[in-house]
């Protein structure tokens, strides 16, 4: 049995190893207060607040931590990570910051976001090496959350703030929905379901047909029917606006932080 440990099992770190624990991994999950997670230890995870041991005795380190602990962390494990397969989920932490660390270590970037949990998040990743064996490995495991692709680093501020975040932005619109549905006179549970069930039954349409999310809509408006009153007021309420600028405002914020962090690296892309 693979043995991965998540250094770091917050919010992102616990769906994760949640869900590499049903697809049969034996996890190792690190925090610094291990009584708090009984949850975890019900699938079977062990919960250590030893980041050392847990990586020693590990196939694939995950690292789920925040950006700014994460070089100081990694410089405390420098021995144990000693040619492991790294995988920082740390936003804003270029590849090569950590390589500097890590130079004998297979090191890959990724995010994911919280729909891991259910084995339905979109999970990119990047690597500095090309290594068939070891990249058919992380697509292996990232692929137990959900989608997954490989893409240029170049492209990893911009889908944490596209993907990592955004089931907050889609969840925001859900509650919108339901919010509506309960404003009209439906029942808080079923203006809930209509709303969670029609977001989920719309993106598998969008998925399965490859059609154009402009496509799929004309069909749903009809000449002086209920929909396009509806779209008239979304469209004056600027909701499209409001949402590329969300994730625009994301994508500058880690990009920020990353210079921030990493004065030096970002002075040699100039």
């Amino acid at each position: 049995m693979e043995t991965i440990s998540v250094i770091g099992a917050g919010t992102i770190g616990s769906a994760i190893s949640i869900s590499l624990a049903k697809a049969g991994y034996r996890v190792i999950s690190t925090r610094r207060r291990p009584d708090l997670n009984a949850g975890l230890k019900s699938y079977g995870i062990e919960v250590t607040s030893d980041n050392a041991g847990a990586v020693s005795s590990s196939d694939m380190v995950i690292l789920t931590l925040k950006p700014a602990d994460l070089v100081s962390e990694i410089r405390k494990l420098s021995n144990s990570l000693r040619g492991k397969i790294v995988v920082s989920m740390a936003a804003a932490v270029p590849m090569r910051i950590i390589h500097e660390i890590l130079p004998d270590s297979f090191i890959v970037r990724s995010m994911t976001n919280i729909a891991a949990e259910v084995n339905a998040g979109y999970t990119p990743f990047c690597v500095l090496k090309e290594d068939e064996e070891k990249i058919s490995f992380v697509r292996r495991v990232l692929g137990v959350f959900g989608e997954t692709e490989q893409v240029d680093e170049k492209y990893m501020d911009a889908l944490t703030a596209l993907s990592g975040s955004g089931p907050a932005y889609i969840l925001t619109i859900i509650e919108a929905m339901m919010y509506g549905g309960l404003k009209v006179g439906l029942p808080r549970s079923i203006a809930l379901k209509a709303s969670y069930q029609t977001v989920m039954g719309s993106a598998k349409l969008l998925a399965m047909s490859g059609d154009h999310p402009s496509a799929i809509k004309e069909k749903v408006i009809t000449p002086g029917g209920v929909t396009i009153d509806g779209i008239y007021e979304l469209e004056n309420g600027k909701i499209r606006t409001s949402i590329m600028r969300a994730i625009e405002s994301s994508t500058i914020k880690a990009r920020k932080i990353s210079k921030d962090l990493f004065p030096e690296e970002s002075r040699e892309k100039q």
